[in-house]
């Protein structure tokens, strides 16, 4: 069993640095594939056909499934080759725990879950009202895929799909249970929250929503750091991406 401080991460911060750009390489590799492959569906004129959206949304599904991978690599491979270099065998369980994979409070964290999760709900808000006030025309992850769903149903449900259950996952990994607790060990807490909330607002390559999901990951990091686990995270993750997902099917089908 890994024995330290919850808040302690025995990578530098040059090996976190190290670690992001493991995962960020490939990631980019394979984000370009999906794009070109999902532009070319959100491009159609019109809804193709279901044999033909079926294909694509296995291929979607691989594409994207990688993508998500991707995140696993660095934290991975740094967290197993620093236990290396501490004389810890870094078998699967011992792994996952220094990746913050631990047990926590749950009176104390589901509270914070709820909060976090309305908080949020709010900031989105605040946003669209913002949006609308000053007339901007943005374009966000959201209504890319929405416009997907219009000309190719099932690809999109596809990539829902992995929205919902894959990335919180993978997504928390890197950026809280990897990135943060690295800025952790190096800087003081408030700088840690910023700096990971502001790489895993920007790694999403979504600039219209960059400030949500700049609030999104300041949350993330606190959750991490409040509980001393990645579960909480997880959590309010998939909760906010589930809903996520719920609004673009009601909008999709002309409900709300």
């Amino acid at each position: 069993m890994f024995d330290q401080k919850l808040e302690d991460a025995p990578w530098t911060l040059q090996q976190t640095f190290i670690g992001f750009f493991l995962s960020l390489i490939p990631r980019v590799v394979f984000t370009l594939g999906l794009s070109l492959l999902s532009g070319g569906s959100v491009a159609a004129t019109g809804a193709i056909a279901p044999s033909v959206d079926l294909a694509n949304a296995l291929i979607l599904f691989i594409l994207n499934g990688l993508v998500e991978v991707t995140f696993l690599i660095g934290p991975i491979y740094m967290a197993r080759r620093v236990l290396q270099e501490l004389k810890i065998v870094p078998h699967l369980r011992t792994v996952l725990e220094v990746l913050s994979f631990r047990r926590f409070k749950a009176s104390t964290a589901l509270p914070l879950v709820v909060f976090s999760f309305l908080a949020i709900f709010a900031i989105n808000w605040l946003y669209q009202l913002l949006i609308v006030a000053l007339h901007l025309k943005l374009q966000t992850n959201d209504q890319t895929v929405l416009q997907l769903g219009k000309v190719a149903p099932i690809s999109m449900y596809s990539l829902l799909f992995l929205a919902v259950f894959a990335a919180p996952f993978c997504e928390e990994v890197l950026f809280r249970g990897f990135m943060f607790a690295g800025f952790l060990r190096a800087m003081p807490l408030g700088l840690a929250v910023v700096l990971s909330a502001f790489i895993f607002a920007a790694a999403h390559g979504d600039l219209a929503s960059f400030p949500v999901l700049f609030c999104i990951g300041v949350l993330l990091a606190f959750l991490r750091w409040r509980t001393g686990s990645l579960w909480p995270g997880i959590l309010l993750h998939l909760l906010n991406n589930a809903w996520s997902a719920i609004s673009i099917i009601l909008v999709l089908h002309g409900v709300g």
